[in-house]
């Protein structure tokens, strides 16, 4: 579930992808739990380095995503974040995480690391770096360590069309090459917001291919006593920010997960979902992974979730 068109080709036949909508002004995602959620993040990253990825030559993308990043936190919460200019310099506090940190855009030695991993620290998404070249799009930075089913070290360097194959049908196709063509007729600063879906076991946010040894066994095997309470609706919320700087494309990933059970607290959701996953084609529900955890939670949600009325 890597791209951010990834589950596009499903659109027109279930309703459970669309095309963006321009964001709300808040863009940055910050639960109660934040302070874990980043902590969590940082002991992935200190544990699996090859989690970040940053090409040489995407260096001033990267100074571009961090300030963008730090911008936005301080705009988004003012009581908390500040980032000051002063010349060339910069001044950028967290009050709530306790970092204050003076640099110089384009100077590395002013940061204690690079400026993705700097601003990714102090976040709850992942982000992606794709830079834009010879009207083409590629992954040239990021760092990902909640990621669904891919790696970013594995991916680092791919093309737009590259990093979403294979797809089902010609139509899936087209739709990413409309995608890519959207994404780089974006204007600097514009930014766009859409949802992806999936199912899966367990609450945990690290599904990379990296950690397959630790989730992926029990995934194929369906070891599942409780679905209501183990089985989790993983809703990716998305945002595709085109850069001021340097107009590299900005992906943002913020994982939301909630057990069926919760589901099933609203009829109207419970009878979405059960419907989208019994009507899914065979192509897309292999795609999604969903040929066993699918039938698994719709049944589920038909015998323990009334049908919501139409």
């Amino acid at each position: 579930m890597l791209g951010p068109w990834r589950m596009a080709c499903a659109a027109t036949a279930t309703g459970t992808a669309f095309w963006p909508a321009r964001t709300t002004p808040e863009r940055l995602h910050v639960g109660a739990t934040h302070p874990a959620v980043v902590r969590l993040r940082s002991e992935i990253l200190d544990r699996e380095p090859r989690r970040f990825v940053a090409a040489p030559h995407a260096r001033a993308a990267s100074w571009d995503a961090m300030l963008w990043l730090l911008d936005r936190m301080a705009r988004e919460r003012p009581s908390e974040a500040t980032l000051e200019r002063d010349g060339d310099r910069y001044r950028w506090r967290n009050r709530r995480l306790g970092i204050a940190q003076d640099f110089v855009v384009g100077d590395d030695a002013s940061l204690p690391e690079h400026p993705v991993t700097f601003a990714e620290r102090q976040v709850e998404e992942d982000v992606v770096v794709l830079g834009a070249r010879d009207d083409r799009l590629r992954l040239d930075a990021g760092m990902v360590v909640f990621a669904s089913a891919w790696s970013i070290g594995f991916d680092a360097g791919m093309s737009f069309s590259e990093l979403h194959a294979p797809v089902p049908g010609d139509e899936a196709s087209r739709v990413f090459e409309r995608a890519e063509r959207f994404l780089l007729r974006l204007h600097p600063g514009d930014a766009y917001r859409r949802l992806n879906w999936g199912l899966q076991l367990d609450e945990r946010p690290d599904l990379s291919l990296d950690t397959f040894p630790d989730w992926g066994p029990r995934r194929h095997a369906l070891d599942v006593a409780e679905p209501g309470r183990e089985v989790h609706l993983r809703t990716e919320v998305q945002h595709l920010v085109r850069l001021p700087l340097t107009g590299s494309v900005l992906f943002l990933i913020g994982v939301r997960l909630l057990p069926l059970e919760r589901v099933a607290l609203v009829p109207a959701w419970a009878a979405r979902l059960r419907s989208v996953l019994e009507t899914l084609s065979p192509e897309v529900s292999g795609y999604k992974e969903l040929d066993e955890l699918g039938p698994l939670a719709a049944g589920w949600l038909r015998d323990r979730a009334p049908q919501a009325p139409t």
